[in-house]
């Protein structure tokens, strides 16, 4: 899986695609929406498709597709790309209800189609009848022409054995926990993801609740030496592994510099140093094990 051409957007930003398992580019970076109210996520998707963004990522649970849908509104829809995510089931009829949650997802965005859904997370139970089902709700929403793409978010090796099992499109995506810290292939998924074509997706970027990747001594360091920052040495990291990821930011410098990781080079002492770093620790998915599957 390698990069495609580069979508040239806003006033310098050169954002690589990346081709997905059935055709389909999606754009290298995305803007995440997470923990936004939907006035914060509208105006924060207005500001990142003003400086060059162009693939917004929401979700079903953050509760603020509205607003994303209003941001997006009377735009070209060639112009960006949209992921959005339903929730597990909370009932036994787990195929109806996540055809329901595929439906508001549309309603919310008022949209007929979206670029890339995913299944948010497996189920708490981590059922694979449940993630069986769900993943056939997906597989006829995509083969309905209703998303470009399909994928999953969260899912440990054994969750995609399972859905494996029963499967008539393979997954495109796993968004999961990604970052320095963690090494280049956590838990041996990349290269179980790179093995079925599956383009793992990174979210939280510079780790979960701590600055280490932003101002820590590393990524300081090694940023210094180039002229950028701490967190654009964790991105750079990110992409030097082909691994597209989503970032999020209310601040116009903060998204303009996370833009500005695509045409500069970490050496190769440096990728060696951030491969090995062990801090902070992360795990890709916070639902599940390999070995946490009921069959």
């Amino acid at each position: 899986m390698k990069l495609a051409c580069c979508l040239t957007l806003g006033a310098s930003a050169a954002i690589p695609n990346v081709k997905l398992n059935n055709g389909v580019e999606m754009p290298l970076i995305s803007l995440g929406t997470w923990q936004y109210n939907s006035s914060v996520a509208e105006d924060t998707v207005k500001l990142g498709m003003k400086v060059g963004f162009n693939h917004i990522d929401t979700a079903h649970t953050y509760e603020n597709q509205d607003g994303v849908g209003r941001a997006l509104a009377g735009l070209d829809r060639k112009s960006y790309f949209l992921t959005t995510k339903v929730p597990a089931p909370s009932t036994t009829k787990y195929y109806d209800e996540t055809n329901q949650y595929l439906s508001d997802d549309l309603k919310f965005l008022n949209l007929d189609q979206v670029d890339l859904m995913l299944l948010h997370f497996p189920p708490k139970t981590n059922d694979c009848a449940t993630m069986q089902e769900q993943w056939r709700a997906m597989e006829d929403f995509y083969k309905a022409g209703k998303a470009k793409a399909i994928g999953v978010s969260n899912y440990c090796i054994s969750s995609l054995k399972c859905i494996a099992e029963k499967a008539t499109v393979t997954p495109a995506v796993n968004q999961v926990e990604f970052h320095i810290g963690m090494g280049p292939d956590p838990t041996g998924l990349k290269s179980y993801c790179d093995s079925k074509g599956i383009f793992l997706q990174a979210y939280s970027p510079l780790g979960d609740g701590t600055t280490e990747l932003i101002a820590g001594p590393l990524v300081a360091g090694i940023g210094k030496a180039h002229g950028k920052s701490g967190a654009q040495v964790s991105l750079r990291w990110l992409v030097e592994h082909n691994i597209p990821l989503s970032t999020k930011s209310t601040s116009e410098k903060h998204l303009q510099e996370d833009l500005d990781i695509f045409e500069w080079s970490l050496t190769s002492d440096e990728k060696t140093q951030l491969d090995s770093a062990t801090s902070p620790a992360g795990t890709p998915s916070f639902m599940c094990k390999a070995e946490t599957v009921v069959v």
